[in-house]
């Protein structure tokens, strides 16, 4: 088969398609109020139903065992009463993801 007439082929198969990306919702578009705003109650959280979810989402994160480690290692033994909001601003992270990271520290016994 000639190369022309597959390339017809090709090019009437793109006319025929219409393509209208006005039917495919941005996504980003959509605005949400920042977790970074909301202040938060650990103790509250942890008895939601949706707090096992949060931790195991953020736990997902390829990133996380990474923020994870920095955190524990320099961040919080500078600062051990850090609260989730102030871990997130410190790594550029969610609060959740900095919920997550304080949620499985363990003060080191000396």
């Amino acid at each position: 088969m000639d190369s022309a007439v597959k390339q017809d082929r090709l090019d009437k198969q793109t006319r025929d398609k219409k393509t209208d990306s006005s039917d495919i919702p941005n996504v980003r578009s959509v605005k949400y109020e920042s977790g970074r705003t909301i202040d938060i109650d650990v103790a509250d959280f942890k008895g939601h139903p949706l707090w096992s979810i949060l931790i195991e989402t953020a736990r997902n994160n390829p990133l996380f065992p990474n923020r994870a480690g920095y955190a524990h290692s320099k961040i919080i033994p500078q600062n051990p009463k850090i609260t989730p909001k102030e871990l997130a601003g410190k790594l550029s992270i969610t609060v959740g993801e900095a919920l997550a990271i304080l949620e499985g520290y363990e003060i080191p016994s000396k």
